[in-house]
């Protein structure tokens, strides 16, 4: 693995690592998009964890169809907790995509 993808992988884990709901997510650590997809996707992730994975997902690649589904900016915000608003407050000041 390049130099470059460790330090986008690392960057990816520090923001979902950010939402206390995806600290221990499947595909989480190590970085595994697909498995985060899927677990998000199973039925078995909260309506929140769903939203913080489909936001994380689309940082990761906003141009896939993620089975989790889209990233709904609103949605997201009417449902997650403080540190949730927090954690995507912190990288919409200075956004970045993998």
């Amino acid at each position: 693995m390049s130099n470059s993808l460790d330090n986008i992988e690392a960057r990816i884990v520090r923001l979902a690592r950010a939402f206390p709901c995806l600290v221990r997510a499947p595909g989480i650590d190590p970085w595994d998009a697909n498995r985060l997809d899927n677990w998000a996707a199973s039925g078995g992730a909260s309506h929140g964890e769903k939203c913080s994975a489909r936001f994380v997902l689309t940082v990761w690649n906003p141009d896939h169809d993620w089975q989790a589904g889209r990233f709904e900016l609103m949605e997201a915000l009417g449902i997650w907790d403080i540190e949730s608003h927090r954690a995507f407050l912190t990288w919409a000041a200075n956004p970045w995509w993998a």
